[in-house]
């Protein structure tokens, strides 16, 4: 994968049993923004537990992109 990559969520249509409920599954999509090859996306159903600590994460990184950014005396791009 290059260097732009876009990441979605959505319920999926999988569900599991948990503890003897149903629980529904978080599909994520992952896909290279600079290839048109369908073979560069890549699909994971997850727990939501396991989709939300992922979720925590990428947003910890990009709180932590944003102060280096910062740091280096980037500009930022208008929002």
């Amino acid at each position: 994968m290059s260097g732009y990559r876009e990441i979605e969520a959505a319920v999926s249509s999988v569900a599991i049993l948990v503890g003897g409920t149903e629980e529904r599954l978080v599909r994520v999509r992952i896909s290279d923004l600079d290839s048109a090859d369908l073979s560069t996306v890549a699909f994971i159903d997850l727990p939501s537990t396991e989709a939300r600590r992922i979720a925590l994460e990428i947003l910890a990184a990009a709180d932590d992109a944003d102060w280096q950014t910062d740091q280096d005396g980037c500009p930022q791009e208008a929002r």
